[in-house]
Formats: C-alpha cells, sequence, structure tokens
C-alpha cells in the first residue's frame, strides 16, 4: 500500500527535466539489478544496484528517482529468475525498494536543507545510512516469515551477506560524489560499471562456496521459493 501510494505520489508530481540523465540512470540501474547474487540457504537476491540508486538521489527528482526504483525492483525479480514469482511478491520488492529509496531521498535532502550545506558526498552517506537498514529490516521480516524462520537468525544472515556489499557501494558512491557536479554523476555512475561487475563477480564465486550439510535448506523450503530482492 505504501509503495502503491507513494508512485502515485511520484506520478502526480513528475518531473521532466534532464531526461536523458534520468535514461541513462534506468538503464544502468536496469542492468545492475540484473548482477543478482542469490544468498545462500535464504530466497532472497541481491544486486549492486542501490549504487545507482544512491548516485540517483543525489542527481534526480524524486519522481524520477521513485521510476527508477520500480525498474530496479521488476529487473531484480524477473530477470533470470528460477521460477515465475507470483505478483505478490513482485509487488512486495518494489515496495520495499521504493520505501527504502523515498526516505532515504527525503531523509538526505531535510538534513542538508536543515545544516545549509550542499556536500554530495554528506547525501550520500545520510542515505546510503537510512537505505541499508530500512531494506534489510524489511526483507529480512518477509523472508522470516515466508520460510518460517526465525527473525533474529535470517537478520544475522542477512547482515553477513549484505553489510559488506552496501559498504563498498557506499563507498564507491561516495568517491563518485567527490569528484564530479551533480550534473555530471552519472559520468561517474559509468566509470563505476566495470567495479561493480567485478563485485558482482566475487559475491557470485562467494556465494557458490560449498554449504554445510547440516545448514542445507530442506526440501520443503526448496519447494515454496519467496523471491525477495534487497
Amino acid at each position: 500500500a505504501c509503495g502503491g501510494i507513494l508512485v502515485l505520489l511520484a506520478a502526480r508530481c513528475w518531473s521532466s527535466a534532464n531526461l536523458r540523465q534520468f535514461v541513462i540512470y534506468l538503464c544502468l540501474v536496469a542492468f545492475a539489478s540484473a548482477l543478482k547474487v542469490r544468498i545462500p540457504r535464504m530466497e532472497g537476491t541481491i544486486s549492486p544496484n542501490f549504487v545507482f540508486l544512491l548516485l540517483g538521489i543525489m542527481a534526480l527528482p524524486y519522481s524520477q528517482v521513485v521510476a527508477v526504483s520500480v525498474a530496479a525492483a521488476l529487473v531484480q525479480s524477473l530477470w533470470a529468475s528460477t521460477k515465475r514469482p507470483r505478483f505478490v511478491q513482485v509487488a512486495f520488492s518494489a515496495a520495499t525498494v521504493i520505501l527504502s529509496s523515498s526516505l532515504a531521498y527525503e531523509f538526505s535532502h531535510l538534513i542538508l536543507a536543515e545544516s545549509g550545506t550542499e556536500s554530495l558526498l554528506v547525501r550520500v552517506i545520510l542515505g546510503g545510512s537510512i537505505y541499508f537498514p530500512l531494506n534489510s529490516a524489511l526483507v529480512s521480516i518477509v523472508i522470516g516469515l515466508v520460510e518460517g524462520q526465525p527473525l533474529k537468525q535470517v537478520c544475522r544472515r542477512c547482515y553477513a551477506w549484505v553489510f559488506p556489499y552496501f559498504m563498498v557501494g557506499i563507498a564507491f558512491a561516495g568517491l563518485v560524489s567527490g569528484v564530479y557536479a551533480p550534473s555530471a554523476v552519472w559520468k561517474g555512475a559509468l566509470v563505476l560499471l566495470p567495479t561493480m561487475v567485478l563485485t558482482h563477480v566475487y559475491f557470485l564465486n562467494r556465494a557458490a562456496r560449498p554449504t554445510p550439510a547440516m545448514m542445507v535448506p530442506s526440501s520443503a523450503e526448496e519447494e515454496c521459493p519467496a523471491e525477495v530482492s534487497s
């Protein structure tokens, strides 16, 4: 419901400013969303799309940020899925990304407006500090409910995987924000693309490592997957 309301609000105040930059971010986020890695022993996936979402929060108006968030969720949920996800799963994934990016956008812009500074680096840090815990918490709660696992256990597993992924992404986004002006951040995003691919390869190899036998999911869990993205 919250995700749908935010989409309607964004559509109502749609901005056509700098559509070329919007299309570039849209393509970058869609490509990064396809670089997803499934978290071992869980039916959730992670991707480096949040890096370009954070950069988009710095450079795009709110309505375009929401549109890019919707694209990120759809691609990550539907692209190369082992099983066709249900509509409710795709809707939740979209709502999670929209809510996380919206709060990150509003929080980072509000704090900077109150402090009287326009530091892009500070905006990235503030946005990432909201996006990461909120997105991780929402995903962990749903995975725990769907798979019937203790929430504390799911949170620990998500944290172990997602934290380094997000910290690397926030660090690179921060470097780009310190070099490029807001209108040219998309150039830094293009520079980051090969690095994000290499990061994806690392986590893909990490996910492929053998899982201890005692931690392998039961057959009941394998029969009812829940595609959730972060």
